[in-house]
């Protein structure tokens, strides 16, 4: 069904509209779809992979949160927006090599990132890297970041993060589940 109106979208448990699925298929927080008529529609968030689910969600959420460990041993979090990623496996952003961050990172290279659509939520933890190395920054290089380093791709304070995934938490439609790689 196409969704072309704010009052065929269906609701979650506390009554607030789910963009996900029609009122159809989902109503206060439960599917009443049958599962059949639902299985026809292999591209919804519902019938795919969790990490598949977990990526899509990365896809149509701002920002994301990076934890990184700072100087004390405490927890720091940021928003940050995603430049890139392979499914959850993989997530690239940008940040200014005198930041915070890069200098946590170079630290101790522990991290978290979560994110949050709806009522879905992903959490993350693994190994964040600052990476400088020239090739790579101007493969991911935006014309945007112009904006943050006037420099271009050689800007002395552009940098990059790699975020590699080594366990996810998931939160997806109603169903908890957990991948370790």
């Amino acid at each position: 069904m196409i969704i072309d109106s704010p009052d065929l979208f269906g609701t979650h448990g506390d009554g607030h509209r789910n963009e996900d699925y029609c009122i159809h298929c989902y109503e206060n927080g439960v599917f009443t779809c049958d599962q059949n008529v639902m299985q026809l529609r292999s591209d919804l968030k519902r019938w795919m992979k969790d990490e598949d689910k977990a990526s899509w969600i990365l896809d149509r959420c701002g920002y994301v949160t990076l934890s990184t460990v700072d100087e004390e041993g405490f927890p720091r979090p940021v928003a940050i927006d995603v430049i890139s990623h392979d499914g959850i496996r993989e997530i690239w952003m940008t940040t200014y090599r005198s930041s915070a961050k890069a200098r946590h990172i170079s630290l101790d290279s522990k991290a978290g990132l979560s994110f949050v659509r709806e009522a879905d939520s992903v959490s993350l933890t693994g190994k964040a890297e600052v990476v400088t190395d020239e090739n790579t920054l101007r493969r991911y290089w935006k014309d945007f970041f112009i904006h943050y380093y006037p420099g271009g791709p050689g800007d002395e304070n552009y940098c990059l993060i790699r975020f590699s995934t080594l366990k996810a938490i998931l939160w997806i439609d109603g169903r908890h589940s957990t991948i370790a790689y």
